[in-house]
């Protein structure tokens, strides 16, 4: 009997040092898995709707916004013997068992764990709104000041066109983001190299806005009590318009920060001459690189820049057309350069050499994949290892819908309940 009651703590120790280790092993197997899981269903969500945009189809979103995983675990624990005795026949002869007789400790172990997902249509008007509007200055502000991709990436992405205006502000020449267009490299892509050497930047500043019409001083003094309220607000003022040979008059303004792209006086100046309009530079200085002037600008005295954003929804369009171009028959890349590398102290803006701006096969098999998706009876693929611009275009799309996901998008209540 003392043999077998000194086992028991054995056995305890054990099963709870098992409960332990497994239960904090599967917590972090299933930790793991669903961080995988997690990544490959954002990966896929992008890439889906690349593919249905090559398709000229409507784009949809799913959000994963919640969690829930469950977990037990059973132990369980015995004796096994094996007692050889002498005189099995009697209870004393059977306790006192020959030298053969064992005992042997046992310890099962069962863990159960589950994940609940829920999922939810991003299919409302809080998404949309965002995703359908054109993509601010401040956002690729962001973006380049946190090299999610080189600026040449980043605003192939973002921009849409590119206008030049005369001081009568009439269109001059106007340059579309639009690869299927014949000259589309002699064109915007010109363009658009020669405004990075020059500097091209976003830079916010104070713009005026005004709060009321004109008003003459009987007008201030009749609403006086209801000026006073609004004056008493941040950045709020009250201006006075001269006209020579009339009377003051006074108006409600308000200074409001407002971001905008610009471009380097100095530098514009070394690479395109004085052709730009004082609205077009920014306040900020740079260096003066060595480079050779471009020609996409055609000379019409002072002009004026205006740089047209896409929506995040054009920017899958955009990536659309070009999954199309390099899958039709002859294919096509379309490649972007970058000076993301130049060496600013020296001056100089020696480019990479050009690289695909995506990479994404259609029914081809690669032995490697960074993502791949089924659509209409194709299969889509990023291939890994591919010398292109691919991966930073998918961080920076990544990056966009983030920010479209304002609050009310995702829903609380789940559409979809996978188990």
């Amino acid at each position: 009997m003392l043999r077998t009651i000194k086992c028991l703590p054995l056995l305890a120790s054990l099963a709870l040092g098992g409960c332990i280790t497994a239960g904090s092993s599967s917590f972090r197997d299933m930790s793991s898995a669903y961080r995988d899981v997690l990544e490959t269903y954002a990966n896929d969500n992008i890439l889906l709707n690349i593919a249905r945009a090559s398709n000229r189809m409507p784009v949809s979103f799913l959000e994963m916004p919640s969690v829930v995983g469950t977990g037990s675990v059973n132990a369980n624990a015995g004796v096994a013997s094996t007692v050889m005795s002498l005189s099995p026949s009697t209870l004393g002869g059977f306790l006192s068992g020959a030298a053969g007789s064992s005992y042997g400790p046992s310890v099962g172990l069962s863990v159960n764990n589950s994940f609940n997902f829920t999922q939810s249509s991003l299919d409302n008007a809080a998404f949309m709104t965002s995703f359908l509007g054109d993509i601010k200055p401040e956002t690729v502000a962001a973006l380049s000041s946190n090299l999610v991709a080189p600026i040449e990436v980043i605003l192939s992405l973002v921009i849409d066109s590119i206008e030049i205006r005369d001081a009568q502000n009439h269109i001059v020449n106007k340059y579309v983001n639009n690869p299927s267009q014949p000259g589309y490299e002699a064109g915007f892509q010109a363009l658009l190299y020669g405004l990075v050497a020059a500097g091209i930047q976003t830079e916010q500043s104070l713009q005026q806005m005004a709060l009321s019409p004109p008003m003459d001083a009987e007008t201030i003094n009749r609403q006086i009590g209801t000026l006073g309220t609004v004056l008493g607000q941040p950045g709020v003022t009250l201006q006075t318009i001269s006209k020579p040979g009339a009377r003051p008059m006074y108006q409600v303004m308000r200074s409001a920060p407002v971001t905008n792209f610009c471009l380097n006086k100095q530098m514009t100046g070394a690479i395109m001459g004085n052709v730009f309009s004082d609205a077009a530079y920014c306040k900020t200085l740079g260096i003066n690189p060595s480079i050779s002037p471009i020609s996409a600008i055609p000379a019409h005295g002072k002009v004026s820049l205006f740089i047209n954003t896409r929506s995040t929804r054009n920017v899958f369009d955009y990536l659309g057309t070009l999954v199309n171009l390099q899958n039709q028959d002859p294919p096509r890349q379309v490649l972007v350069r970058s000076t993301a590398n130049s060496d600013t102290n020296s001056g100089l803006v020696a480019a990479s050499s050009p690289k695909p701006m995506l990479v994404m096969e259609v029914n081809k098999s690669s032995s490697k994949t960074l993502a791949s998706v089924t659509y209409r009876g194709k299969s889509y693929s990023v291939p890994e290892g591919s010398d292109s611009w691919t991966q930073d275009v998918l961080v920076t799309l990544a990056q966009l819908l983030t920010l479209n996901k304002v609050p009310g998008s995702i829903p609380a209540s789940p559409s979809v309940l996978i188990k």
